[in-house]
Parts: structure tokens; sequence; C-alpha cells
């Protein structure tokens, strides 16, 4: 991939855009705050255009209004009754969203004429699928972050938080690597889905194969459809699944045999707009099996509630409304 510094933003401009629409999309600025986007914007005229073109992509007249208060961003307001922006889900669309085009945008309009690594990320309760320009295809969870490395000799994803299914497009001459720390799937042309986890990392080979490693000095462990291994300090510990019945996150639904309330927490905070808390550390080892509804974070919560001896508590911790998950008295 080429880039001129001179006619595009680098990855931070991306970033910081994005994140000061956030902040005007959360809130009416101070003054401090506004003569900071101001000399941003003003430092370089690609920054400009960046914000303008992510502001355009959106298109709410209250997000608008509030940019050009600001900024006096020369766009048109929409002939439609103005609705009052809020927090949430609407918002996590609109950051989500931006950053993903943006960035599918450069993958797949810019030769891989030499290595560019690129980060992406999604919004809590928001997925994304991005097509790469040399045909893989990346399904990816809520609240997963990537950096993304393609140019002629390799293709390269650092999985660093989240959870996201590869459909990778045949390349001998490309090999198709997944780090997720200090572990590692190589690939040519297959299907897999990856799950990094607080306590460990779930591979599950779809079709055809992959090499896995726990450490980069590990001899490679071979995978095939229908391979499912969990990756930890301890090392690699493999089982056969049935596919046709396997439920993963791209259901929707958290299916649990020998799980915990920890893990469930954790698959739940992907999309939880308020962060989900365990009052007592030791909760966590709590066993749970069943079927939980991931895109129904209060109702998966209630039906928690009713088969366990648990409760809901609504907390406030430095401004930030919390579910708080305690042993019921």
């Amino acid at each position: 991939m080429t880039y001129s510094s001179l006619n595009q933003p680098d990855d931070e401009d991306y970033q910081t855009a994005a994140e000061w629409l956030e902040l005007l999309g959360e809130q009416p600025l101070d003054e401090l705050s506004k003569r900071r986007l101001l000399h941003w914007l003003e430092s370089s005229p690609t920054r400009r255009a960046l914000f303008e073109r992510m502001l355009n992509s959106w298109a709410d007249p209250a997000l608008t209004r509030a940019a050009q208060a600001v900024t006096q961003v020369n766009r048109p307001a929409r002939a439609q009754p103005a609705a009052d922006f809020r927090r949430g889900a609407r918002w996590a669309l609109c950051f989500s969203l931006c950053i993903a085009l943006l960035v599918s945008n450069r993958f797949l309009s810019e030769a891989p004429a030499s290595s560019k690594t690129l980060p992406f990320a999604t919004a809590t309760g928001i997925r994304h699928d991005l097509q790469l320009e040399e045909g893989s295809l990346l399904e990816i969870s809520p609240a997963s972050r990537l950096a993304i490395t393609l140019d002629t000799t390799r293709r390269h994803v650092e999985l660093q938080q989240g959870a996201a299914y590869f459909r990778v497009a045949k390349d001998k001459n490309r090999p198709f690597a997944v780090s997720i720390g200090t572990a590692s799937v190589v690939a040519v042309g297959t299907e897999f889905n990856i799950d990094k986890l607080a306590q460990a990392t779930e591979v599950t080979v779809y079709e055809g194969a992959i090499d896995l490693r726990a450490h980069p000095d590990d001899p490679p462990t071979r995978l095939v459809a229908g391979d499912q291994a969990q990756v930890s300090a301890s090392g690699i510990r493999l089982q056969k699944v049935e596919l046709a019945g396997l439920v993963d996150w791209r259901s929707g639904w958290l299916e649990l045999h020998e799980g915990n309330l920890g893990l469930l927490v954790e698959q739940l905070n992907r999309y939880s707009p308020n962060p989900i808390q365990l009052a007592d550390p030791d909760l966590a080892a709590l066993p749970l099996a069943g079927r939980f509804q991931l895109k129904d974070v209060a109702a998966s919560l209630e039906l928690l509630t009713e088969l366990h001896p648990l409760e809901q508590r609504r907390i406030n911790q430095q401004g930030v409304a919390v579910i708080q998950l305690a042993a019921r008295n």
C-alpha cells in the first residue's frame, strides 16, 4: 500500500477525528476543548477534509449542528425534523462504521506495494464485516480490536481483543497469519473462528486446515475442520466439535456447557451499553450451563438472576452507570 503524506491523513488522524466526533456526540465542548479541536483542524488541510468526510458519513442533524457550532463546517443541514442525538447503540454504530468504512476503503482501493499496518476497531454492541483487497473476509465481533498488515509477501492480522471469523482467500505465496498474544495461526485458504478471552483463546476450524502454535518457538499443531482448541498458558487443549450444531458469537447467542459466570459476563460486556461487574471476584467461578442471548443483555441478566442466587444492582462509578452482579442475600 502506498501513501502520500501531503494528500492523505495518517492513521493517527483517523483515530483523532473519530474521537472528536464521539466527544461532540456526547456533550457540548467546553472552551478549551473547542480551541483544541480548531487547532487540530487548522494544522493540516487534510485533517479538516477527513473530519468533514466522517461527519458526512453519518448525516445526523444534531451531530452536524454540534460540529458547525464549533468548527463552522460548511455543510447544509438536511430538511428533516431534528431528533436529539443520544448516547448508546446509535452513536456506537456511527463511530464503528466511520472507522470501518475508512479502513475498508483504504484496503480495497490500494495495492499492497509496501508494508503498512492499519488499526481496526468495532464498538460495543456493533459487529462489522471487513473485506480485504486480497479477497479474504473478516467477520468481526463487537468490542474487538485488530491490526492488519498486507504486503507482497505476507498477510497478517493481530487480534488484540474480541473475536473474529476468518474466511481466508487462497494464496499459496502469501500465508495468512493471525497472532493472539504469543499464540499464532497460519492458514493458506480456510475458514476459522478465533475468540480471545481473559483465561484462554478459543480457535475453531470450520473448513480446511490451520497450523496453531501456543508460543512462537513451539512446533505447529495441525487443526482440521471440526477441531477446536483452547490455547492458554498451559498449552493447547484439543477437542472435536459438531460444526452443524455449533453456536458461536455470530449467532448472537452464547451456549455454555461447562462454563462459568466470569465467561458469561466477559461475553455480555461486548454488547452491554453499561459495564457489567461482579461485586465479588469469587463469583466468576460460579458454574453455568445454558444458552444466553448476547444481543439482549437485559433478558440474559434477568434469566441469570432467575436461575441462580444472584441479584442486579445499579451503581454509579465516577459518572458511569454500572450493572453489578452480587450474591442474593
